[in-house]
């Protein structure tokens, strides 16, 4: 079974067992055959018409595997529906619809014709048919869901028969599949009994004393109803039907249902009659759940024994599961049982039912389901308390679309009201990245708990919207209040809502790391993750955040190492445990690191397997996700993947009307444009674009340096004007935030400025500064994106050791993306090679490439002269040249520069 959004009833997914006293009517078993060719089977009549009998009864001759689904008014919800019927497909066919049960995971779900083309691919990898059967449609008052199977049955799988129960006909395109030949109907004329059934059912399988004559008489007054006869029949008691209760039978239909419901009854005991009204209200009933809804003190038997007795008194009850736990009643008997509670119990003994019902509901989990009786009582407090006392395991579990589904359930006015709901949506928002939302749900929950009204745990609450408030606060680049509010959010959240206290830990993090306390920021992670051994269940919620708390931190610092390390095992344990919003983030700082390193074919496989998960858990990782994805195809060449993921994006952006993500994909556009030389194109949205305020950027993507790099690559005086208002601005706020990964790319951007404005000894400072920086984390494709500029510059620098083989590394990676060395020029000794590299003042002659060979192997200037036939004094020039070339002042040093630059290589 899939990991669905939805808390799914399995009763549901159980077709009704064919009850004893069932017809065989070969004349409606034999529509099998057309409902085997049909996309759409509708079986279309009031209650009490053996519409779902007749379908039961189809399964076997109709020779494929079935999916049964029961639907109720809660199913109008469209993810849920479609949950429901991924859940009854996977009964019949496990692992089925896997692409569609992972966009229903997703905090942002496409729309119903999208989804409805997902499913048919789903249905399509079946290797056998399958029947979907969808009992009840009638409960159904969806546009979304109508539209959704409208769009399945315009081209509708091959291997896919649908089958529509309904006391009317749905709202979907009738006439024009019937104009095409592709729906079987039956309707109430076909179901009803004819004379010789009716005798059937009373004669042969009730086997009833009655005359012809009175059959008659009773087939007429019942005008073929099925369930009229079986009503007959329990009305009747154990002596069976009599001519005295066939005389008394109402000639109007609606006449008869309510006299026999009224005869039923009256052959019950007072204790069962009162089961019966009072279980009539709940959709499922199990014992304990009957005996729940009764008054204290007011039955003499228990639940398990009223169940036993409807069960062999045959009393309309249906199983709904193998092990005989859960029933409910035929709709239809149920329907007129619920008409005469009216009359006999009133109004507020009903309401009782739905207060008893959502209690033990609540007691035993069955969230839903507590919630609706609830709000049925016309107790939406109490349905927004059960929300409330759930909603720290829904949060740990990441369940965002049950969660929007419950808060859609209650009245506006209450969710207004409570301030824990106003957090609940504040949480929905930020995980598809609506920060004005936000903040507009965290004011309404501060003024609520601001207002002097006493709220039960107040405290808690308190500690929830500081942890939201330090969000707010980080991105007004205010580290110390964001670590402040996120300290007072540990203090005040319960111990078990782990989500917000991980959002809050990650709050207090990066706000003592804006503050530049990188020790005590890790320290504090360090010290809640050693702390997380007795939190039960849920304890992998809390652990993913720390860890992806420490890739945050990791990734500020610039610190690739350790943010591979810790962006893996953060991966690893949310795979484990299906949390994949803090996944999003985790697959994007894997790939950021790989990116970064140059090591292309990596990123490639760390997305492909994430992008193929069709749930978007968090929008804005998604996004960023996008982006480096298309980065790199973008560094392989790869034109029309580039294309396509930018569409992607594009879509994403403006299909959720997020103006954050509109900003990426417009910026996304506009990094594309100037790497691939449309310097126009990029100009256009860099005119438009203001970078200010500045805010802290903490993913892989920044429009504010992308619009920096355009300003800089651009040859216009006006675009170097604005480019040296920017970037000291953009340095000074990056260096006060402590935000090293991006001052490190400011800081080259600066010296590529520099350098094109005459300055080239501040170029090589600037310069200088960065790959210190950068060195330890060894960035490549940061500076290679920058272009082939940075080439001289990293050439003049003077460094020995490690940074020196650093920047060899960078500079290979300009070599191998730019010209390649020609073979002529490549000078060779025994066991050495020299190749060219881009980007030298001056390149090497071949004779100064033999020089520097032998320099290599510690030959001395006669040497050297006495193996290439020259003189000492034409060594000790090609020496000196070789020298200025590399900008080095020896021997030794021309030596280490040329294999850290990768001009030297060993055979």
């Amino acid at each position: 079974m899939h990991d669905l959004p939805v808390s799914i009833i399995r009763s549901k997914l159980y077709p009704p067992p064919t009850a004893p006293d069932t017809v065989k009517r070969e004349r409606l078993l034999s529509l099998v055959a057309t409902v085997a060719h049909s996309p759409l089977t509708l079986v279309s009549a009031p209650a009490g018409y053996g519409k779902s009998t007749l379908v039961s009864q189809w399964l076997e001759p109709l020779g494929c595997r079935s999916a049964w689904l029961s639907l109720d008014v809660a199913d109008s919800d469209f993810i849920q529906f479609l949950s429901y019927v991924v859940a009854a497909l996977g009964g019949a066919y496990p692992g089925c619809c896997a692409a569609t049960a992972q966009y229903l995971q997703s905090a942002v779900l496409p729309g119903p014709n999208e989804l409805a083309g997902i499913f048919c691919n789903d249905i399509e990898e079946l290797e056998e048919p399958v029947a979907l059967i969808l009992d009840d449609y009638y409960q159904i008052s969806s546009s979304e869901i109508d539209d959704f199977l409208d769009t399945v049955l315009k081209h509708p799988p091959q291997n896919l028969h649908l089958i529509i129960i309904s006391r009317r006909d749905p709202t979907l395109s009738i006439s024009t599949l019937r104009a095409r030949g592709k729906l079987c109907e039956v309707r109430m004329q076909q179901l009803e009994f004819r004379e010789d059934e009716t005798r059937a059912f009373i004669r042969v399988l009730l086997d009833d004393p009655i005359t012809d004559d009175d059959i008659k008489m009773l087939h007429e007054r019942t005008e073929g109803w099925p369930a009229a006869l079986r009503l007959a029949r329990l009305a009747s008691g154990r002596k069976g039907l009599t001519t005295s209760l066939v005389d008394q039978l109402p000639h109007d239909s609606h006449a008869v249902r309510t006299y026999l419901i009224q005869e039923v009854l009256a052959n019950q005991t007072v204790e069962i009659r009162e089961y019966l009204l009072r279980s009539s209200f709940l959709d499922r009933f199990c014992p304990k759940l009957c005996e729940a809804i009764m008054p204290e003190g007011s039955a003499d038997i228990s639940g398990k024994d009223f169940v036993t007795h409807i069960k062999k008194a045959n009393l309309f009850s249906i199983a709904l599961d193998a092990s005989d736990e859960w029933f409910r009643f035929h709709h239809l008997f149920q329907a007129m049982l619920q008409d005469q509670a009216l009359t006999d119990l009133g109004g507020e003994a009903i309401r009782d039912v739905h207060v008893r019902a959502s209690a033990w509901f609540d007691e035993n989990e069955f969230v839903s389901e507590a919630i609706r009786h609830a709000l049925r009582a016309d107790r939406a407090d109490k349905a927004a308390g059960v929300i409330s006392r759930h909603r720290h395991k829904i949060m740990n579990q990441e369940r965002w679309p049950q969660l929007r589904i419950w808060l859609g359930l209650l009245p506006p006015e209450i969710v207004a009201s409570r301030p824990e709901f106003q957090v609940l949506y504040a949480y929905l928002f930020r995980t598809t990245g609506q920060n004005e939302k936000l903040v507009e749900a965290l004011d309404n929950a501060e003024a609520l708990l601001d207002s002097g009204v006493e709220y039960d745990h107040k405290n808690e609450l308190l500690g929830s919207v500081a942890s939201m408030r330090g969000f707010q606060l980080f991105m007004q680049s205010d580290g110390e209040g964001a670590a402040r509010v996120g300290q007072q959010a540990l203090d005040l959240l319960s111990k078990d809502d782990l989500a917000q206290r991980g959002f809050a830990m990650l709050m207090l993090a990066m706000g003592l790391q804006m503050t530049g306390d990188i020790k005590g920021a890790k320290n504090a992670v360090y010290s809640a993750v050693t702390d997380n051994s007795t939190l039960g269940e849920f304890a992998a919620t809390l652990k993913t955040r720390l860890l992806i708390t420490l890739s945050f931190l990791h990734w500020t610092d610039a610190d690739l190492k350790h943010l591979d390390l810790t962006a893996r095992e953060t991966e690893n344990l949310c795979l484990q445990s299906e949390l994949l919003e803090v996944l999003s983030g985790a697959v994007h700082f894997k790939a950021a690191v790989h990116y970064h390193q140059n090591e292309l074919s990596a990123v490639e496989g760390d997305l492909r397997d994430f992008l193929q998960r069709k749930a978007i858990a968090n929008t804005e990782f998604r996004a960023q996700i996008l982006i480096i994805s298309a980065l790199t195809h973008d560094a392989l060449e790869n034109s029309d993947e580039v294309e396509q993921i930018a569409e992607s994006l594009h879509e994403l952006a403006f299909g959720t009307h997020n103006s954050y993500l509109i900003g990426l994909s417009e910026a996304l556009g506009a990094e594309l444009a100037i790497r691939q030389g449309h310097i126009a194109e990029a100009l256009k949205w860099a005119d438009q674009y203001d970078p200010e305020p500045f805010m802290p950027m903490y993913a892989f993507f920044a429009p504010t340096m992308c619009l920096a790099k355009i300003l800089v690559l651009d040859d216009g005086v006006a675009s170097h004007e604005r480019a040296q208002a920017l970037l000291p601005r953009l340095e000074d706020y990056l260096a006060g935030i402590h935000n090293k990964r991006f001052l490190i790319e400011t800081l080259a951007l600066r010296a590529l400025l520099s350098d094109k404005t005459g300055d080239t000894v501040l170029a090589v400072e600037q310069l200088g500064r960065a790959v210190s920086l950068a060195q330890p984390g060894g960035f490549i494709r940061l500076f290679v994106d920058l272009g082939s500029g940075l080439v001289p510059l990293l050439n003049r620098l003077e460094l020995k050791g490690e940074k020196l083989q650093y920047v060899g590394r960078i500079l290979a990676v300009f070599q191998s993306e730019g010209s390649q060395a020609d073979p002529s020029q490549t000078g060779t000794t025994v066991g050495v090679t020299i190749n060219d590299i881009a980007g030298l003042p001056e390149s090497l002659s071949p004779r100064e490439k033999e020089v520097l060979a032998l320099l290599v192997e510690r030959l001395t200037n006669k040497e050297i002269g006495e193996k290439l036939y020259i003189s000492t004094a034409t060594v000790k020039r090609h020496t000196h040249s070789i020298f200025e070339k590399l900008n080095v002042k020896g021997r030794h040093e021309a030596v280490t520069k040329a294999v850290g630059l990768g001009l030297i290589s060993r055979i």
